[in-house]
């Protein structure tokens, strides 16, 4: 348990550190965000149509400027290697290093989203069913995103984005429909979502931690 909190602290205070890695995500999020109206159109009602897969998109495309790289960097400094040599739980390290990525770079964008819909016309009775979605697709994403950026360590960051994007396409398509629908229909979606990331949980950090360990056996 001390290893777990020293552990967290650490990851907290790394990634408050490291602003770029957290200020990156939000401006290309918000970048896409303004282009689009500009760029598609600007009529209301086509937007507002649009809107739940254009924010579901900017999520999932400003979530990969981050989330491939969650353990590159303590396996470039040697941080990953201590870890694996002194026995330390690797499924410990690899939940916390998820969780704590996603409060970081996902939770923002989450927030960010909340106050931009307004620019896509975005229908305000469905927000809640917006914020949810996203809640549990940006867990679902960040473990697929985790799990890539573990099978890609020391490899080109390109083989990340070829194996995460193919994963997320479930949660996209998820996703915009639960934000799409009326709070009556929204339910379904939502169980699948959560089901995902049910089974989603044990199956990816149990793979993250097998793809890390093959680079050290």
């Amino acid at each position: 348990m001390s290893f777990l909190k020293n552990f967290f602290s650490r990851e907290v205070l790394i990634y408050s550190k490291k602003s770029s890695n957290v200020i990156s995500p939000v401006i290309f999020f918000l970048i896409c965000i303004t282009f689009f109206p500009l760029a598609v159109s600007n009529d209301p009602n086509e937007l507002s149509k649009l809107a739940p897969g254009l924010i579901w998109i900017c999520i999932l495309l400003a979530g990969m400027l981050s989330i491939q790289t969650i353990f590159k960097e303590d396996y470039d400094d040697g941080s990953l290697d201590l870890f694996y040599v002194r026995g330390f739980s690797m499924l410990e390290v690899v939940l916390v290093k998820i969780f704590v990525n996603w409060i970081f770079t996902a939770l923002p964008l989450i927030l960010l989203s909340c106050s931009m819909v307004f620019l896509l016309y975005f229908p305000v009775d469905k927000l809640f069913n917006l914020i949810g979605s996203l809640f549990l697709g940006t867990l679902i994403i960040s473990f697929f995103g985790a799990l890539a950026g573990a099978l890609s360590l020391g490899k080109n960051s390109i083989l990340a984005s070829a194996i995460m994007l193919p994963l997320s396409l479930p949660v996209l398509i998820l996703g915009s429909s639960a934000s799409t629908y009326s709070n009556e229909n929204i339910t379904f979606f939502i169980l699948l979502l959560s089901a995902l990331l049910f089974f989603s949980v044990p199956i990816i950090s149990l793979a993250c931690v097998g793809a890390i360990r093959l680079h050290y056996e």
